[in-house]
C-alpha cells in the first residue's frame, strides 16, 4: 500500500513539473533584453508633483514592474512606489525630494534587469501642471455593475476635486460635483460614458484625467432555435444548427451552444461559442438535445433556449 502511494505521488508530482516546465519553454526568453525608459529623461527637474513615467514596450512582455526610491536605490529610506502593471505608462504623485525610478519586464517565465533613472520634484509651484492619477474603476472598463466607486490619488495643495460624468456619444455632461475626497460613490445609467477629475486649489486647476467606462445591464435576448427542427432525424451525420436572436445595443453579445445526448441534458457532447449557422464535425447515431444561451461582454446572459431534439439514424 506504501509503495503505492509513493507510486502516485511521484506520478503527480512529475505531472504538476511537466506542466509548469512546458508553461516556461511556452515564453519567449526576454531575460537579456533592455527596457528603454523615454520619459522623464535623467536628471529631470519637476516644479509639480504629478510625474507621469514612459517607456518601450518589451517584445514579449506581458507585464512590467516599476519601483520609485527615496532619494535612490542605494541609500533607500522610502520605496513609495512597487507597482506590476501591463501597460507602459505610470502616473503617480512625489512629494518634494530627490527619486530614483527604475522598470523591468516580465513575463510568466523571465524578467529583464531593471533599468533606472533619476528625477527630483524641485517645488509644487506649477500647480496647473499636475495630473490626478485615477485609480479605480480600470479604463476602458465594461460592466453590468452600474454602482462604482470611483477613486483617484489626492494631488499636493489640491482643496478640492471637480468630477464630471460625460455622455461619451454626445460629450453631454450627465455630473458633476465638487469634492474634498479622493473618491466618488456613483450610480451610472446604462450606455457609454466618460469619467474625469481635476484638481483645484481655489485659483488654479489641473487639465481633467478621463478614463472610459461602458455599463450594461440588460440582458440579451433568448435566441430562437430554428434548424434541425425540433424531432426531426436524419441520415447525415454532419448537422446544420441554425439560430437567431435580435441583437440589443450595449456591449458585445455572443451564443453559446450546448448538445447534449441525454433527455436530461448531463451528458455534454459539445459546447461551443458559435454564430449562427453553426456546422458540427461527425456525430454518431443517436438521438441528441440541443440549446443556446447568449452572454454579453458586461457579464449578463441570456434566458435559455427551448431545448430541440433530433435523431441521426
Amino acid at each position: 500500500m506504501m509503495k503505492r502511494l509513493i507510486y502516485i505521488t511521484t506520478l503527480w508530482l512529475i505531472a504538476i513539473f511537466s506542466v509548469s516546465c512546458e508553461e516556461v519553454l511556452l515564453e519567449e526568453d526576454i531575460s537579456n533584453r533592455t527596457v528603454r525608459l523615454i520619459a522623464p529623461v535623467e536628471g529631470t527637474e519637476f516644479y509639480s508633483t504629478s510625474i507621469t513615467f514612459n517607456w518601450e514596450l518589451v517584445e514579449d512582455a506581458t507585464e512590467y514592474r516599476i519601483q520609485i526610491a527615496k532619494p535612490d536605490f542605494n541609500n533607500t529610506m522610502q520605496i513609495v512606489a512597487d507597482n506590476i502593471i501591463d501597460t507602459n505608462s505610470f502616473t503617480t504623485q512625489l512629494n518634494i525630494g530627490e527619486y530614483e525610478w527604475r522598470v523591468q519586464a516580465l513575463n510568466s517565465g523571465y524578467e529583464t534587469a531593471y533599468t533606472t533613472r533619476s528625477v527630483t520634484v524641485v517645488s509644487n509651484d506649477e500647480f496647473q501642471d499636475n495630473s490626478v492619477a485615477l485609480t479605480a474603476p480600470e479604463n476602458n472598463l465594461i460592466t453590468n455593475n452600474a454602482s462604482q466607486n470611483l477613486i483617484w490619488q489626492s494631488v499636493l495643495g489640491a482643496t478640492n476635486y471637480d468630477l464630471q460624468i460625460v455622455e461619451s456619444s454626445s460629450s453631454t455632461i450627465v455630473y458633476e460635483e465638487q469634492v474634498s475626497n479622493t473618491f466618488l460613490d456613483y450610480t451610472f445609467p446604462e450606455g457609454n460614458f466618460e469619467w474625469r477629475v481635476r484638481a483645484t486649489n481655489g485659483s488654479e486647476n489641473t487639465l481633467y484625467s478621463a478614463r472610459s467606462i461602458v455599463v450594461d445591464i440588460t440582458a440579451p435576448n433568448t435566441p430562437t432555435l430554428n434548424l434541425p427542427e425540433d424531432e426531426s432525424s436524419s441520415s447525415e451525420s454532419e448537422v446544420t444548427f441554425n439560430w437567431s436572436r435580435t441583437p440589443i445595443d450595449g456591449s458585445t453579445e455572443q451564443d453559446s451552444i450546448f448538445i447534449y445526448s441525454d433527455e436530461q441534458l448531463t451528458n455534454l457532447v459539445y459546447e461551443g461559442i458559435e454564430t449562427s449557422p453553426y456546422t458540427t464535425s461527425t456525430l454518431g447515431n443517436g438521438t441528441y438535445y440541443w440549446y443556446v444561451e447568449s452572454f454579453d461582454e458586461a457579464g449578463n446572459i441570456s434566458p435559455q433556449s427551448t431545448v430541440y431534439s433530433f435523431t441521426l439514424n
